[in-house]
């Protein structure tokens, strides 16, 4: 299941404790391809035990107000936080460590029929160098 983001900041400790990366889905209102993306290769990802072992998924709406907490603790919202990393293309796809820096990032949809195994790799990576920097 895609949830909301809320506090990063306690993800990021789950995150750290777990040693696995958090994989947040930018999205915008309205938008087919992010529909896409969470029908056809989030929500059946999230599902499986195999990810819920792997990532921390989260989710922001890039033009929403509510409220979060970032992962310095301080308070925000998902606009502020979309802008924070320089969202501009949706769906886009990144993979944070426990202190919020970008290890990996996906942007748009080419072919759906190869993105689960494109944002697989992309785990695989981004876990590698979460244990290397840990």
């Amino acid at each position: 299941m895609l949830v909301d983001a809320k506090d990063f900041f306690i993800d990021g400790r789950m995150a750290k404790h777990k040693q696995i990366p958090i994989l947040v889905m930018f999205s915008a209102p309205n938008c087919p391809y992010c529909e896409l993306v969470k029908q056809e290769v989030i929500r059946p990802m999230s599902e499986l035990k195999e990810y819920q072992d792997k990532i921390i998924l989260r989710h922001i709406f890039y033009s929403s107000l509510e409220k979060i907490i970032d992962f310095s603790g301080q308070r925000s919202n998902h606009s502020q936080f979309s802008f924070k990393y320089n969202t501009k293309f949706y769906p886009t796809l990144m993979l944070f460590d426990n202190h919020g820096n970008v290890l990996e990032r996906k942007i748009g949809v080419t072919l759906i029929e190869t993105y689960w195994t494109e944002l697989d790799t992309l785990i695989t990576q981004a876990t590698k160098q979460l244990k290397a920097i840990l």
